[in-house]
């Protein structure tokens, strides 16, 4: 068997930071930053050469209990993978997604991608997209896909993938992935594939692997990405498409620190109404500044009603109340007739006044009604109201005591 190599330009870090030369790629790198696949996409172990050289050099495919393994030793120690571990172990949550679409359904979708050189061929050319179309499929080839070359050139079930990912559907990338490794294992010349991958798997099931030497350093992105991506193949028209409405995201820069749970205490305003068969009883305004803390505008609004009075508890007492008082007004009016009978004596006490009548009536009583010039009637027709503030202000005086 021939010595196992790496891949040079295979299984490579995604480069998902925003540059200056990322302009025209913000939207593309805030969907993969908030996609499924971005772990798969960025993680980015320390590679043990040796390590990944001694899996695939000893890797078997076995079936136990009906379930397909690849098991391997790793300095001594048994490693097995499954489809069930590679879906754990890069978080790809996948055990329900799509392995391939049907064809018609690939052909309209990439036509709706911007797709300009559709023919009824399963291979597809990333060269006939617009830029961040481009520099979706080129991603998805390079860091999760079983290539190693050709990387132009994409077949039907990499085109599965890219729509799923693009219309918000699931494809499932680990068995995919498991899949491929199978097929590598069979085939005549093997090859070091899914460096990245297999060690994190061997992270999870080997230790002390930090006392190995010999690194491989994993190839990844930078920022001349973009500038690679921009370039536009002959036969493609420069006509733009932008991504799907399903691609759209915030970026979490720009959500805030407490972007991980957005709330909006405006969205869904509560608004206190009273139940058609039970009126609710209301505070008075007393006690409701004493409850209700900071003043809530949406509240307040819906809350901005007259309270009642607090003796309304009390009826009968409150109804003599206002009967003796209105005979008094009655009184008042009465005398405002007859003035030259109201005065007797004028009495200075400390540095107040008081005027006493014949009948105990004050001068400012008097004044008072004097002063209103209304009928008894109108006095009759809102002295209900009045009267009850005077009351409720005498009933919290007594309160105090």
């Amino acid at each position: 068997m021939s010595t196992l190599k790496f891949a040079e330009t295979y299984n490579l870090v995604v480069f998902l930071e925003k540059p200056k030369e990322s302009n025209g790629f913000e939207g593309i790198i805030d969907f993969l930053n908030a996609s499924s696949i971005k772990f798969a996409l960025t993680v980015n172990p320390t590679v043990y050469e040796s390590c990944i050289k001694q899996f695939w050099a000893t890797a078997k495919a076995k079936t136990v209990n009906g379930e397909r393994q690849i098991q391997a030793l790793v300095h001594k120690k048994k490693v097995i993978i499954t489809k069930k571990s590679v879906r754990s172990d890069l978080m790809l949550e996948d055990a329900e997604g799509t392995e391939c679409l049907p064809i018609d359904v690939i052909f309209e979708q990439l036509t709706l991608m911007g797709y300009e050189n559709l023919i009824q061929k399963l291979t597809f050319y990333k060269a006939y997209f617009s830029s961040q179309w481009k520099f979706l499929i080129h991603i998805i080839l390079q860091c999760l896909s079983a290539k190693t070359t050709a990387w132009n050139e994409f077949s039907s079930t990499m085109a599965s993938a890219i729509i799923c990912l693009a219309t918000n559907q699931k494809f499932n990338f680990s068995k995919y992935i498991f899949d491929h490794m199978m097929k590598n294992l069979e085939g005549e010349v093997k090859f070091i594939m899914y460096p990245r991958f297999v060690q994190v798997f061997l992270d999870k099931q080997v230790k002390g692997m930090s006392k190995h030497k010999g690194i491989y350093v994993t190839p990844s992105y930078t920022k001349n990405i973009f500038a690679n991506m921009k370039r536009e193949g002959k036969g493609f028209s420069r006509r733009i498409t932008p991504l799907f409405q399903t691609m759209m995201v915030q970026a979490p820069e720009d959500m805030g620190k407490d972007s991980a749970a957005p709330t909006d205490s405006h969205s869904t305003p509560i608004i206190t109404q009273p139940s058609s068969s039970k009126p609710q009883k209301k505070k008075s305004k007393r006690k409701q500044r004493k409850d209700s803390g900071p003043t809530d505008p949406i509240h307040d609004e819906a809350t901005n009603e007259e309270p009642i009075s607090t003796l309304s508890c009390d009826l009968p007492q409150s109804a003599k109340e206002i009967a003796s008082l209105k005979k008094r007004v009655k009184q008042l009016e009465k005398r405002k007739k007859s003035r030259t009978s109201g005065l007797k004596r004028l009495r200075k006490v400390g540095s107040a006044s008081r005027v006493e009548s014949s009948n105990d009536v004050s001068l400012g009583a008097q004044e008072d009604a004097s002063k209103q010039g209304r009928k008894i009637a109108d006095i009759d027709a809102d002295a209900e109201v009045t009267l009850i503030d005077e009351t409720q202000e005498r009933y919290d005086e007594e309160m105090l005591f």
